[in-house]
């Protein structure tokens, strides 16, 4: 209850300017000109120009959760032979933008993370697994459908590549020092290509801006490992208030949705396990059970160099987020604490 008061009053003071203004033409030339950093996607650029960002998320998943309640270790491991205690996923995030006319922008997007996850089996032994790899690309079109005063609107379409290592090894709880699969939350890729869809919405007057997102990934096919990772859509609303010509700050909702796993890793079961026996060593390994859906509310501070100081365009930011809602579909790690900086700079 806290957090969404705290939630409602941060938009109630940002959105309150936009009330009050008569007629503003949008200015893209401010620190609210840019959607909060973890909002990807969020603007096409004038003809010519470049944009070059960077980003590093570091995400927390914290203890099984499951619809949206957590689970104690013992109730998990009457279901699984693991029970994972927390996954630290880090990610460097490349992207490039180039605004090809007025109203169409394409750009390439792509990351590297590594990932540590700890993991406690029956026995009483505490395991720690690693992996690190590159994660799919991402082409997308943005086209600017409406441009009038202070507001502006776009739709995207792309493309996801599978670039991404979809059937990393590593030492396992059960395969000690020998390489063995890891669950799906270890994995940085698809291994199936897929479509980016989505929608972006902004509004803006002299002191603050306010925007909306919808966007999703949809996948085709199977992968050589026969599974189909679940489609994912999400949906952002953000309102950022301008302090003065350098700095912003940003609060808004972001909401997740994705749907289990099709298919399945054949290497992730237990083969010829007894009548005492769950089917699977970890609920990582079990896709069916790995829907679901969460809200996140992440606050964020922008400094963004204007047109006449020395680094213009370029731009520094910091967003940190937090579960605010989880509803998973089944037992799976749960949401802890987020947070993306980054660098941009067009030119």
């Amino acid at each position: 209850m806290v957090r969404r008061s705290l939630l409602a009053a941060a938009f109630v003071l940002v959105a309150t300017p936009l009330a009050a203004q008569e007629e503003v033409v949008w200015n893209p030339d401010r620190p609210d000109g840019h959607a909060p950093l973890g909002v990807v996607a969020d603007r096409t650029l004038g003809q010519g120009q470049v944009q070059f960002s960077y980003r590093f998320f570091q995400i927390n998943n914290k203890g099984i959760w499951f619809d949206n309640d957590s689970l104690d270790l013992d109730t998990s491991l009457d279901f699984y032979r693991v029970a994972p205690l927390s996954l630290d996923n880090l990610t460097h995030q490349i992207e490039v933008a180039y605004g090809a006319t007025p109203e169409l922008t394409v750009m390439a997007r792509i990351d590297y993370s590594t990932r540590e996850r700890q993991q406690f089996t029956g026995d009483g032994t505490l395991f720690v697994t690693e992996a690190d790899g590159l994660g799919d690309l991402e082409l997308t079109g943005l086209y600017e459908f409406y441009s009038q005063e202070a507001v502006r609107a776009h739709v995207q379409l792309g493309a996801l590549v599978p670039t991404g290592q979809d059937n990393p090894t590593a030492p396992t709880p059960f395969t000690g020092t020998d390489e063995g699969a890891l669950p799906y939350d270890m994995r940085p890729g698809a291994g199936v290509f897929g479509v980016l869809p989505g929608m972006t919405a902004q509004i803006q007057n002299e002191m603050a801006s306010v925007g909306a997102q919808v966007r999703g990934t949809v996948y085709f096919g199977e992968n050589d490992l026969e599974y189909r990772p679940g489609n994912r859509f999400e949906g952002t609303l953000w309102a950022g208030y301008r302090l003065n010509s350098f700095f912003s700050v940003s609060a808004r909702a972001r909401f997740q949705t994705w749907s289990r796993i099709q298919g399945g890793d054949p290497n992730l079961l237990i083969f010829n396990p007894s009548d005492d026996d769950p089917p699977f060593y970890d609920p990582g390994n079990d896709g069916f059970n790995l829907g679901g859906s969460q809200l996140e509310i992440p606050v964020g501070l922008n400094l963004y160099m204007p047109s006449g100081t020395r680094f213009e365009g370029h731009r520094l930011a910091i967003e940190y987020m937090y579960p605010a809602h989880r509803s998973y579909d089944g037992p799976q790690l749960g949401l802890d604490r987020s947070v993306v900086v980054g660098y941009q700079v067009v030119f």
